[in-house]
């Protein structure tokens, strides 16, 4: 009977609209599911991926559209 349940929802066909919430829903349970450490791990990991093409330029732009010229100065005074 579960394969039959299985195979039934491996062919159903969604359409953008329906795959779109589908994805949502799906992202909603793994953040549920997750702890608050799993979580952070997660954010710090997209945001580097993110980033990886990102110039020198690019990033510092962004610092001062988010942030200010004292968060830039504080960011670059730890690197070594």
């Amino acid at each position: 009977m579960m394969s039959l349940i299985k195979t039934y929802l491996h062919k159903q066909m969604m359409n953008k609209e329906q795959l779109a919430q589908f994805k949502y829903n799906y992202c909603e349970k793994i953040i549920e599911d997750m702890d608050m450490d799993t979580l952070m791990t997660l954010a710090h990991d997209l945001l580097m991926d993110s980033y990886q093409s990102c110039t020198e330029e690019e990033i510092k732009e962004e610092i001062l559209d988010l942030y200010d010229d004292e968060m830039l100065s504080d960011l670059m005074e730890g690197i070594k």
